[in-house]
């Protein structure tokens, strides 16, 4: 992410999917939400100090650009 905001990038997609094929849900002992990307990534770019200090926010994308199985980014310019 910081190789980003360096070559002043505004914002970043990431395209996580959907998660339809995941098997989580037949574990009881593995999170339904937490085991998928869009949930984890926001979390571990929140729980970071050094990354979470580099955006300015984290949504679903629209729907032209993925809607639920993609996540946009926006970055802070240094």
């Amino acid at each position: 992410m910081l190789s980003c905001v360096e070559n002043k990038y505004k914002e970043l997609l990431l395209i996580t999917g959907k998660g339809m094929h995941s098997t989580n849900d037949n574990d009881a002992y593995v999170s339904k939400d937490f085991g998928k990307l869009k949930f984890s990534v926001p979390e571990f770019i929140k729980s970071d100090p050094d990354l979470n200090k580099l955006v300015i926010s984290i949504n679903e994308a629209d729907i032209k650009d993925g809607g639920e199985g993609a996540i946009l980014i926006k970055l802070k310019n240094l």
